[in-house]
């Protein structure tokens, strides 16, 4: 008998796309499953979306207070009773059968603790955007290998990963402490104790919201709580992986310092762009030589060579050192 698998979603004034959300969910072909939502401030509009159903494998349940994000999904995850679970947003969609493959590679290696898939981007109206695949096709990754990846970046989609219930419940659930990236904090803590599977297969409709994009705020919010978040495991890393810890911690400062080029080049004031400004130099860019020479771009003005600074590095090991050897002799007199 295949195992219980429980879908989770906390909703949270969304009355416009809950309802898709919440029926990609209901048209899941894998069984057994549950399928579990929170209303989370009581909004009058998704609770008459599920007083309509009649679905025996749904259960809900409402907050009259919002508990806020993180929290949320953690209050409605440990409602789960199944083997494994995924936690779906209230705005995007999962695809007919958007659990069965990492299932299948879960129950066949247990050293794997959680299991992601690909993804497409959609617009606020469904409309396709592009296709997020890894190159890597199907694999299992040792979990002190894989740490180092995801502490620079966010290595799974949520709205694709079944994680094991039991390791989500023993290492505490996703990461409220962590702020806006309490996904990956959880994955983080997963990787310490474990592997890291993924399969090649589009399983959700990760929405875009093209007309209501994320404020600037918000986003300089999420550098610094991804900062704060890679600052803490950095103290803690699994014992594999202590002996790249150099290269790690440089991988980690170098992805802060060009998230934080791209957030300065889209600051809506000049008050805004000084504190941010004024925040990687204290905290990210004298970390690492690429940081150092950002700081002396940024210094002199010199917005272009910065762009030149951030597409040098994303070019690939020997292209980027190449350029950097270069743009090396222009920054550094900048600094100095």
């Amino acid at each position: 008998m295949k195992p219980l698998v429980s879908l989770c979603m906390a909703t949270y004034f969304r009355p416009q796309l809950f309802p898709e959300s919440l029926a990609s969910m209901l048209a899941q072909t894998y069984e057994p499953l549950e399928i579990i939502v929170l209303v989370d401030g009581a909004c009058p509009e998704s609770i008459r979306v599920l007083e309509g159903c009649r679905d025996p494998r749904l259960q809900w349940f409402v907050t009259e207070r919002a508990l806020g994000m993180v929290p949320a999904w953690n209050a409605v995850c440990t409602r789960a009773r199944g083997k494994y679970l995924l936690y779906c947003a209230d705005d995007d969609v999962l695809l007919p059968r958007a659990v069965e493959e990492q299932v299948g590679l879960l129950e066949d290696n247990p050293s794997v603790l959680f299991c992601h898939a690909d993804w497409e981007y959609v617009d606020d109206d469904g409309n396709h955007l592009s296709n997020a695949i890894s190159p890597r096709g199907r694999y299992i990754e040792r979990g002190s290998s894989a740490w180092a990846r995801f502490l620079a970046v966010t290595g799974a989609c949520m709205q694709t990963t079944v994680i094991r219930r039991e390791a989500f419940t023993e290492v505490g659930g996703w990461d409220e402490e962590a702020g806006l990236p309490g996904d990956n904090g959880l994955y983080l803590r997963l990787l310490v104790r474990g592997d890291v599977g993924h399969v090649p297969v589009i399983t959700c409709k990760y929405r875009v919201r093209m007309r209501n994009p994320d404020n600037w705020e918000r986003n300089f919010r999420t550098l610094r709580d991804n900062y704060a978040l890679g600052v803490r495991h950095l103290t803690a890393p699994p014992p594999g992986a202590i002996g790249e810890l150099t290269k790690t911690r440089r991988r980690f400062f170098n992805r802060l310092a060009m998230d934080g080029v791209t957030l300065r080049d889209t600051a809506p004031s000049a008050g805004e762009r000084h504190s941010l400004l004024q925040w990687l130099e204290q905290h990210v860019w004298p970390q690492t030589m690429f940081g150092r020479l950002c700081e002396g771009a940024s210094r002199a003005g010199a917005s272009r060579l910065l762009g030149m600074l951030v597409s040098a590095h994303a070019r690939g090991r020997q292209r980027a050192k190449n350029a950097l050897v270069s743009l090396r002799r222009v920054a550094e007199p900048l600094l100095g």
